[in-house]
């Protein structure tokens, strides 16, 4: 398991941060401006790493048969549709609880969600396949739920750290230390989706549909906003888990 982890966080971090740093550099330097083309492409060229780095490792290190079955996962749609309801509506409240103590303001039309999930599908979506499709299930073999998602929320917002130099990024105004603390919080809600469905697709779905409410419900990314947010996934979780394993218990008895 050690060996896989380290080999999928290097290829990942080296592959990722080369990209997003020559944007950086780049972008200080004044050679290439955040938005045009060249920008947007190595932009999501770093974004979608994980996913390109963990296929390419499964195709490489897995049988014909793990492959199928893990391609499988990651575009299969056939949920029952109350697992879509709840992950549109878990990413709603994640989005617009910020709202009421002020971490968050409502800046744009809700329509806009449906405009921008598509485009978000590759915006964020498909790390998935690499952090909840690889990663989270490879350390919970080793480590509890809680723990493995701790890893996993702490890897994820430093993984992001190159873009903080990118002029003209999101990231550049925002407080990393609220990121950090949002990407523990949305990582236990992935965390709640991934055990209770072992599904890569939804987990991408639920990514996708946080970056599009967050075009509407703009955060305010101060520190408390960002532990509030974590304290209410935390609880979610905390919920989620004992009801999990009573439920568990009730089928061994």
């Amino acid at each position: 398991m050690a060996i896989e982890v380290r080999r999928f966080l290097f290829y990942t971090f080296a592959t990722s941060w080369i990209i997003w740093g020559s944007l950086a550099l780049l972008t200080q330097l004044n050679l290439l401006k955040f938005g045009n083309a060249t920008s947007m492409l190595l932009f999501i060229l770093g974004g979608i790493t994980p996913a390109i780095c963990e296929i390419w490792l499964k195709k490489k290190y897995s049988t014909k048969e793990e492959f199928k079955s893990f391609i499988h996962n990651v575009k299969n749609p056939k949920h029952p549709v109350s697992w879509y309801i709840f992950a549109i509506g878990l990413a709603f409240v994640a989005c617009f609880l910020p709202t009421l103590w002020g971490g968050a303001t409502m800046e744009n039309p809700m329509y806009l969600v449906l405009l921008e999930f598509p485009i978000m599908i590759i915006g964020g979506g498909l790390e998935e396949i690499g952090w909840r499709g690889f990663l989270q299930p490879t350390l919970q073999k080793r480590w509890s739920p809680f723990t493995s998602t701790i890893i996993v929320g702490i890897i994820w917002a430093v993984w992001h750290l190159p873009l903080w130099f990118v002029l003209g990024s999101n990231q550049i105004n925002m407080n990393f230390l609220w990121f950090s603390l949002t990407s523990l919080a949305l990582s236990f809600l992935l965390t709640i989706i991934y055990l209770s469905t072992k599904s890569i697709f939804l987990c991408i779905i639920f990514h996708a549909l946080i970056n599009s409410f967050w075009v509407v419900f703009v955060p305010v990314t101060h520190v408390s906003s960002g532990l509030f947010t974590f304290l209410f996934a935390l609880f979610l979780f905390t919920v989620f888990e004992v009801y999990r394993k009573s439920n568990f218990q009730k089928r061994m008895v």
